[in-house]
């Protein structure tokens, strides 16, 4: 842990002071602390921002993370500009800037730690602004949310904010897990461990800006969430009482969380043994491996595309909507003209409302395999996925077909052993009262006269099932 020897009264950092080792600035509520600090095991030094009342160092940002001091020679400096400055002052050498990213020219900056947590630059005299000062540590975390904190990408300007966890306990470099809102395709929210997804969230709302925030009633409570060096997400509640960091909230984790578990076209279900099949209309594309429980290869159609006039598609709900990675969306279409776009290319794979709050609007598109599908036993979404002709309408009343055809073999089952009982009883019939005709002249005599019988009464049996059921099935999919 660092020493902290000498406390500057006030909260802020001017142009003419500098923060050397053993020097911090305090928050006005004194809940933070910005100073150099070194992590547990570690010789390298950096300049953060850690708790200040509760006994074990908890540091919620980094700004040098990738380079640190290696000696205590270290000092924190704001230029004339408005830029915050890490040099090594034993060879002038900077080690770390921030930026202005607004390029406006600056009168009077100062440095300010608040209560939040945030380290802000702005013009002295100045309203404190966090919406927009001229530069603050809350626009680069390091693997730490604060409450007020944003976390997310402006859509305009394209500025990102996520979370990095920390290579290791005692080292604060960026490691391999990040969390982020990517939005190559629809915005979703997703964690990666190098270039491979980990989890993946649902699709997210948004227009201007895409962010993540929250805020406490009680600003009393000291709460975070972190991103750990093991790549959990934890929201964490301070006990004052037992001086310990307690676990308030972590995401439910499961087998169906793990990233495309189920492969393209495939969907997992927490609630089956294994977890994964295919969507209907679908089969493994490796049956030994599927049976072998490994279902990462996914699934490929029974019957492929064709781009026909004939295809159409079928309605899944209660899902998690696929990767929207390769996706296109418009905000102000209707799901009818939705519909259409997606039938119109060739190369679309499903489409669904782009906002699923109220009745739902806009479009989503898919294009190429779906990925990453778990369904759920309500409160999932709706997707329409593309089907050629035989396989429309499966997806929703496969059960319906199959007491259909239950019933009608049942029914000719039935037929059959009455038709011939019957025929062996008239041909028994025949033989006591015609003396005349030899027996296999008898035999065709009757099975002509009950071929004929059976043969409409078969019709009127698969007529009168086919009606009923398909009529039946269908009111019960339009309920």
């Amino acid at each position: 842990h660092a020493s902290t020897t000498f406390t500057y009264a006030a909260n802020t950092l001017s142009v003419n002071q500098t923060i050397r080792y053993n020097e911090t600035i305090v928050s006005p509520q004194e809940t933070f602390v910005l100073g150099f600090f070194s992590p547990p095991n570690s010789t390298n030094h950096y300049v953060g921002i850690w708790y200040k009342k509760i006994s074990k160092q908890t540091v919620v940002w980094v700004a040098n993370r990738n380079r640190p001091l290696t000696h205590s020679s270290g000092e924190l400096t704001l230029t004339l500009q408005g830029v915050l400055v890490i040099r090594d002052s034993s060879t002038s050498t900077i080690l770390w800037s921030s930026a202005n990213p607004s390029k406006i020219s600056v009168r009077n900056p100062i440095a300010q730690l608040l209560d939040t947590g945030n380290f802000i630059v702005n013009e002295e005299g100045k309203t404190i602004n966090q919406e927009n000062p001229i530069w603050q540590s809350f626009d680069y975390p390091t693997d730490t949310l604060l409450p007020g904190m944003k976390f997310g990408r402006d859509m305009v300007t394209g500025f990102e904010r996520r979370l990095t966890s920390w290579k290791s306990n005692d080292d604060p470099a960026s490691g391999e897990f990040a969390y982020w809102i990517d939005t190559r395709g629809y915005p979703q929210v997703i964690l990666t461990d190098g270039p491979s997804i980990q989890f993946r969230g649902g699709p997210w709302n948004g227009l201007r800006e895409i962010y993540y925030r929250y805020d406490l009633i009680n600003t009393s409570a000291l709460t975070r969430v972190v991103l750990q060096t093991n790549g959990h997400i934890e929201r964490l509640l301070w006990n004052d009482e037992k001086q310990e960091w307690n676990l308030y909230l972590a995401p439910a984790s499961d087998q169906c969380d793990r990233y495309g578990v189920c492969g393209p076209f495939g969907k997992c279900n927490i609630n089956n043994s294994p977890v994964c099949e295919c969507l209907n209309g679908f089969e493994p594309k490796s049956p030994d491996q599927w049976n072998d429980a490994d279902a990462l290869q996914g699934c490929r159609r029974t019957i492929p595309l064709d781009c026909g006039p004939g295809e159409g598609f079928n309605k899944y709900s209660n899902l998690k909507l696929p990767d929207t990675k390769r996706s296109w969306f418009n905000q102000s279409m209707t799901l009818v003209e939705c519909e259409k776009m997606c039938k119109s290319n060739c190369s679309c794979t499903a489409y669904t409302n782009s906002n699923i709050s109220g009745s739902g609007s806009g479009c989503l598109l898919w294009f190429g395999d779906l990925i990453d599908i778990r369904t759920f036993a309500e409160n999932g979404d709706t997707l329409f996925i593309r089907m050629p002709p035989s396989e429309l309408g499966r997806s929703n009343i496969n059960k319906g077909f199959l007491k259909m055809s239950s019933n009608i073999i049942l029914k000719i089952d039935m037929a059959t052993k009455t038709w011939s009982y019957h025929y062996l009883a008239y041909l028994h019939y025949l033989k006591q009262r015609t003396i005349f005709l030899e027996t296999t002249n008898l035999e065709k005599v009757a099975l002509a006269l009950f071929t004929r019988v059976f043969r409409r009464l078969l019709k009127k049996i698969l007529n009168n099932l086919l009606l009923f059921d398909t009529d039946e099935a269908l009111a019960k999919q339009e309920n």
